[in-house]
């Protein structure tokens, strides 16, 4: 039998549980805030209506402070009966089974795919959900779109109330008790990220003596041309500064970039990057595929892939999200596939965040980001 849990390790991004529950899997990031979703709905091994476009699925999102409630959010992505024309405010979720009889509910359209359980009715449903029950989504006239199960729902509720300190609070969503949330220990949150743009220079020098040292030192040979890479201002409030970044293999089975500053004077120390290569879930070496910087907003994005043993066929993988603060880069959030975990899916589960506060550069203007549930 595959594990059903993953405790991460001492040292990296969060010392939380990842761990399934039935269709559930669980997982809290540094902040102990808390995701649910349905994983046969990710694995599409038990779902009602195949469609194309993948399967739906079921969010429930809670963040780890005494007065943060929970939120439900669905993933609707089931092919419509071909004699309704749904529209955007006719899905309906309708509890079968259950604790006690729970009205339908007028599902909130958030953009695309995206709907939400109006807040004021969450609670309602978590506490009427127990094993037997199965969530429909209807149409306006009734029409059952999809049925979703919710098998493990309580274990999973509780799972949340421990990793929170809930248990035994009026907050609970599961193990209710009389004690105030008061009386949860205090969670320090992580202080925002503010990101730098790194906006490219047009037709940069050659790299300095000092920066091509560097390269090479850490690199081995610099290739073909010692001018791979590419030049990008590291910081607006310091012009007399660049930063290079430089594809390279340091070590085996270690592919990432090279970040180094150099100065107007020539002088070049490297940049800040305290990315390692993580330990192995797996205990199966793994390697890191060479970041990729967005030099507009200033982040990089790395990914590290360990192979399981047979007969698993998906491989555990690792992604993080780095941050550049004009100075250095920081590290702004982490996300595991549920393969670590020993569970098949593509859903990467978030392990570690912080806020994020995106630069606009010069001349820009803000876009609002589409709508994304936090699962």
């Amino acid at each position: 039998m595959m594990p059903s849990f993953l405790l991460l390790a001492a040292g990296s991004a969060s010392a939380l549980t990842l761990e399934e529950s039935g269709e559930w899997v669980v997982s809290c990031d540094n902040a102990a805030s808390c995701s649910l979703v349905n994983a046969s709905q990710l694995t599409q091994l038990r779902v009602a209506q195949p469609s194309p476009f993948g399967m739906s699925r079921i969010c429930i999102h809670r963040q780890g402070g005494p007065e943060d409630a929970a939120q439900f959010f669905l993933a609707l992505r089931s092919r419509k009966p071909g004699h309704h024309a749904s529209g955007q405010a006719d899905q309906w979720l309708r509890l079968a089974g259950g604790k006690v009889p729970h009205p339908d509910i007028a599902l909130h359209h958030r953009g695309t795919e995206y709907w939400e359980v109006p807040p004021q009715q969450v609670g309602m449903l978590l506490g009427a959900l127990d094993e037997t029950a199965q969530l429909h989504v209807i149409t306006r006239e009734g029409a059952v779109l999809e049925r979703l199960s919710v098998q493990g729902i309580e274990k999973a509720l509780s799972l949340v109330d421990q990793a929170q300190s809930r248990t035994g609070t009026v907050t609970a969503l599961r193990d209710k008790g009389e004690r105030s949330a008061g009386t949860m220990p205090a969670r320090p949150k992580p202080p925002s990220l503010v990101t730098a743009p790194l906006p490219k220079l047009a037709a940069p020098p050659p790299p300095s003596a000092a920066a091509l040292r560097l390269r090479q030192q850490v690199c081995g040979s610099p290739g073909l041309d010692a001018s791979i890479g590419y030049r990008l201002l590291g910081d607006q409030r310091r012009p007399d500064r660049t930063l290079w970044v430089t594809p390279c293999d340091p070590k085996p089975g270690l592919r990432r970039d090279l970040f180094v500053i150099e100065h107007a004077d020539g002088t070049a120390v490297p940049a800040a990057f305290p990315g390692v290569m993580p330990e192995s879930p797996t205990g199966q070496p793994g390697l890191l595929a060479t970041p990729r910087l967005d030099a507009e907003t200033g982040l990089v994005r790395e990914q590290w892939i360990a192979p399981v043993p047979p007969p698993k066929i998906e491989a555990c993988g690792i992604q993080r999200l780095w941050a550049w603060n004009g100075r250095a880069f920081e590290l702004a959030e982490e996300r595991r596939s549920l393969s670590c975990a020993g569970i098949l899916s593509g859903y990467w589960a978030r392990t570690y965040t912080r806020p994020l506060v995106m630069a606009v550069p010069d001349g820009a203007m803000a876009n609002a980001a589409s709508f994304q549930p936090p699962c």
